[in-house]
This record gives structure tokens, C-alpha cells and sequence, in this order.
């Protein structure tokens, strides 16, 4: 069985055996030219018209089939090109942060729980077989776990800072008057339940007025004649969220909040922007972009944006610069679009909104898209958030119960059912951390196991589940109108449902040993074993 400790062993040696730098790529359109050498794209050169569904129709032709990338050459009425499923596998996650397992590793890591589908986040795809990865997809996930939390923590250092530069590609061309965003940009109407077009993918920068750190999250941007002005989009935040917070801070003091939309920006910078740090209930220590330069092993260039008081990446290939204006009158009805779980989250909503001051972009730019709903490509980007939140809820936690050891998210749950293995020390320590937890993190099903259950290991958990739940009545909690978040399709309008609780634990002194001969015996029978098996 794991531990959280025992996964952090050798954890340096793993990265750098496995990790060349070298072969990060400084921007999306370089990372584009690397895909279609190692043949992991498509590129369609008939036209396709972006608002009817024909180009996501196409997308979801090839999630359902090889699902590489899909690069569309001849989109209707722009010239600008449209790439999508850009991240929509492992192993292109794995490409884009230069990480390519070792053979010792990939026969290593081929039965560690840390690549089976619970160290996916929950996350589950439309195929049956969805988490049926291959060795090597198995060994990335895993380098690509270790990757994040040791560059997360390296960042904490100020290792390899971000920088500001005077100029870079992302200003090429810059556009401050008559702005149209629909008109000027390709922006993807996806399936026909979503309400209007959606910019999917930008990350969204801000920056906290109180520390002047730069905070990048992706967001969902509604794009709709019907709802907003043509230099207008909708800014789906939510409150508790650093960056829901930032906004709060500006509108508190009556101004407008500073936001720039980075659609295509380098890819280490692109994953990091869906990645949820430790860090992430508390004021951060750093910028994401400081955590982009440890991975890259080099500092990150950013530019100052044209109308506004705010820095973003140089290479992006598409900013859309604004002010989200202060109450009153500063919000309007979003949604609804579908979410990762295949459902709406919050369905129409008044929701901040970005008045536009600019859009600057490459000469050669590409416009990202990533499909809404349960695509590949937004599975595989919630995958990089429940990481990093899995290592936050733990030490959480573990400052108010240190006999915690691991937190693991349940396969198919989509970051709402977690497990939680501890070594109770005093009758009813499994029940204060299963009530703490139900009352202060997102996660709608918990289950509380013994330290000798990994919770990453979905088999072990279930078996746990089966064999030491339901002798005692109180095994089982119900927590009405606990806080959650806006992606649960249940929830109330005041965010809050209903959850379930289970307690999957031993009585203080009650003792399990799997059945197996006796040790000796085991010993004493190897050597025979190890002759007949090679």
C-alpha cells in the first residue's frame, strides 16, 4: 500500500531521468509543427464554418477514433486557422511539458496505483474503456504528477522567476477601435446545448492589487450578440476562486478589475493555467508563470499589454485585453454551456463581464479552441487541477489531523467523491475528519479507509467499503446543504447540496493480515518459485 511519503521517494531522480527541457517548446505554434512531425495531428484543408457545429462535429469524430489534434486550415469567413484537441491525450500533455518515461519506468510504474484511473482525478471519458491507458500513458501520468508538485514547490523558491521583455509576437498586431469579437475572432459555437459561442481555453490573467502577483486560471468567456455588446464577453469566475477574489478586491474599491483572455500561449504555460496549486485557498507565494520558468528551465518573457496595467506571456498567439467594470450594472446572464461532467453547471446566471480595450495578436496566429462538455481535450485539462488539489485538500487537513496519510479521487467522479486514508488513534477521529471535510471542500462523496488502504487504488477502496463499513449505524453520514461548487448540476442557488459520508474503518484494535502462509514458509519457498519463473 502507498503513502504520501513513500510517493515523494526519489521523486528528483525520476524527473531527471525522464524530463529534457530541451524539447519544451517556447510557443503553441512551434508545439503545432513538433505534433505534426510525431504524426499526432490531422489537418483539414475543406472549409468549415465554425458557428453551425461543422468544425466541432469534426472534433468529435476524432475524440471518437484515434483522437489526435485537429488542425483546420480553411475556417468560413476568417483567416485565421482553429486548432483543437491540442491537449486531449496524456501523451501530448507529456509532450508539451518535455516529459518522456525511460523503459525502466514504464515497466516500473505499469501496476503503481498513481496510473490507474484514480490518479486521472476522476475525470472519465465517453468510451467505455476510457481509462484503459497503455504503459506509457501510465508512466506519464505518474512523472507527470511528480512534475507538477516538485515544480510547484520549487516555484514556492523563486527558482527561475518570469521576466518582463519590451516587445514580443503577441502584439504583432494590435487592434484598440471598432472591436467586433465575434466578427474579428474564430470563436467556436461547440454543441448545440451550449446557449452561444465560447472562447474555452484562455487562460485569464489578472493581477492582485494588494501583492502584485500574476494570476492565470482558465475560465469560460460567453461570446453572444444577444447578450452583450460586440466588445463585450462574459467572465464565468467563481467568487471563491483567486481569481473571483481579485476581482472583489478592485470592485471593493470601485474600480474596474484589469483582465487579459491568453488564448495559445506556450504550452507549459497553457497546462499550468488549469493546474490548482496547494496554495490555492491561501494568498500565493508565486505566479504561475514562475512556475512555468522551473519546468521550462528558463525564465518565462511576458510583455506589458497595450490598455491595461497588466503583463502576459510574449509568445501568446492571441490576447483580448478589457476592464470587468465595478457594480452597479457590471454583470449580465451567462449560460448555459456544458461542463466537464456532460452537464450544464450553473445554467443562466448574471456573471461579471470584460469590457474589451484591445485584442493583439501573432502574425501567424492559431486560434485555440477546446470543445465543451466532455471532450477529451477538457477532461484531460480538469486532470491538472485536481492534482494540485488533491496535495491542497491533504495538508489542509493534516494541520487538523495529522494522522491523515493520503488523499486519492474515485474514478468517474469528476473531482466529487474522494477517499481519505488515516491511522486512527482514538475512537471517532475517522468521523471528525469525515464531517471536516464534507463541511469545508467541494468533494460531494467522502470515504474514510485505514492507513493499510490505498486511496488511489479503486479495487482497495471498494474492498474496504464491502468488508468494514455498515456494522455500525453511524458508518453512513448524510450532511444536508453543504457548500459545494458551480460545476455540480444539484446544487441550490445558494451552492449547496446534499452529501454522503462513509466510514470504511477498523475498530481501535481490531487487527487485519491477509491470509498467506507463514512467513518463514514464504521465504524458505522462493528460491523454488524463482527457478521455475524465469
Amino acid at each position: 500500500m502507498g503513502s504520501a511519503e513513500k510517493i515523494q521517494e526519489d521523486v528528483k531522480a525520476d524527473l531527471q531521468a525522464s524530463q529534457d527541457t530541451e524539447q519544451v517548446r517556447d510557443s503553441m505554434r512551434d508545439y503545432i509543427e513538433w505534433l505534426k512531425e510525431e504524426d499526432e495531428i490531422i489537418i483539414v484543408t475543406e472549409e468549415v464554418d465554425p458557428r453551425n457545429f461543422e468544425l466541432s462535429a469534426i472534433v468529435q469524430h476524432c475524440e471518437n477514433t484515434h483522437n489526435k489534434a485537429v488542425l483546420f486550415e480553411n475556417v468560413k469567413g476568417f483567416d485565421m486557422p482553429v486548432i483543437s484537441n491540442l491537449y486531449g491525450t496524456i501523451h501530448r500533455s507529456a509532450m508539451a511539458l518535455g516529459i518522456k518515461p525511460t523503459d525502466e519506468q514504464i515497466e516500473r510504474f505499469q501496476d503503481d496505483p498513481r496510473g490507474s484511473p484514480g490518479s486521472l482525478a476522476g475525470m472519465s471519458g465517453r468510451k467505455m474503456n476510457g481509462f484503459a491507458m497503455d504503459p506509457r500513458s501510465r508512466a506519464e501520468l505518474i512523472l507527470i504528477k511528480e512534475l507538477l508538485l516538485d515544480a510547484d514547490k520549487r516555484a514556492y523558491n523563486k527558482e527561475t522567476p518570469y521576466v518582463i521583455v519590451d516587445s514580443g509576437p503577441c502584439q504583432d498586431v494590435v487592434i484598440t477601435e471598432n472591436i467586433d469579437v465575434l466578427g474579428m475572432l474564430p470563436v467556436v459555437w461547440h454543441v448545440k446545448e451550449d446557449a452561444s459561442p465560447y472562447i474555452t481555453p484562455g487562460g485569464l490573467v489578472q493581477k492582485d492589487p494588494d501583492n502584485g502577483l500574476l494570476n492565470i486560471g482558465v475560465r469560460r468567456h460567453m461570446v453572444s450578440e444577444e447578450r452583450y455588446d460586440p466588445d463585450q464577453i462574459g467572465v464565468q469566475i467563481g467568487a471563491q476562486t483567486p481569481g473571483g477574489k481579485i476581482i472583489q478586491k478592485y470592485h471593493d474599491r470601485g474600480e474596474p478589475c484589469p483582465m487579459a483572455i491568453c488564448l495559445g500561449p506556450d504550452p507549459v504555460t497553457q497546462l499550468l493555467s488549469t493546474y490548482s496549486s496547494p496554495h490555492y485557498w491561501m494568498d500565493p507565494p508565486y505566479s504561475e508563470f514562475d512556475m512555468t520558468g522551473v519546468i521550462r528551465g528558463k525564465s518565462l518573457e511576458l510583455v506589458k499589454c497595450k490598455t491595461i496595467d497588466l503583463e502576459v506571456p510574449a509568445n501568446t498567439a492571441i490576447v483580448i485585453e478589457g476592464l470587468a467594470p465595478p457594480p452597479p450594472n457590471n454583470k449580465k446572464d451567462e449560460g448555459p454551456m456544458m461542463e466537464f461532467t456532460d452537464y450544464a453547471g450553473t445554467i443562466v446566471e448574471a456573471i461579471p463581464y470584460m469590457q474589451v480595450t484591445a485584442i493583439t495578436y501573432r502574425n501567424d496566429a492559431v486560434f485555440h479552441t477546446c470543445m465543451s462538455g466532455n471532450s477529451e481535450e477538457h477532461r484531460v485539462g480538469c486532470i491538472w487541477s485536481f492534482f494540485g488539489y488533491e496535495q491542497m485538500g491533504l495538508e489542509q487537513i493534516k494541520k487538523q489531523f495529522p494522522h491523515v496519510v493520503d488523499i486519492g479521487i474515485t474514478a468517474g467522479s469528476h473531482g466529487f467523491s474522494a477517499v481519505v486514508s488515516m491511522k486512527k488513534t482514538y475512537e471517532g477521529e475517522d468521523r471528525q475528519v469525515l464531517q471536516y471535510l464534507l463541511a469545508t471542500q467541494y468533494f460531494k462523496f467522502v470515504t474514510v479507509v485505514d492507513d493499510d488502504i490505498d486511496p488511489h487504488n479503486s479495487e482497495h477502496v471498494e474492498w474496504a467499503k464491502a468488508t468494514r463499513t455498515g456494522r455500525r449505524p453511524e458508518d453512513y453520514i448524510v450532511s444536508p446543504q453543504m457548500p459545494t461548487w458551480e460545476m455540480d448540476p444539484e446544487i441550490d442557488e445558494h451552492w449547496r447540496v446534499a452529501k454522503l459520508g462513509i466510514l470504511a474503518t477498523r475498530d481501535i484494535g481490531e487487527t487485519y493480515t491477509q491470509p498467506a502462509p507463514a512467513a518463514e514458509m514464504m521465504e524458505k519457498m522462493k528460491p523454488i518459485f524463482d527457478k521455475y519463473s524465469k
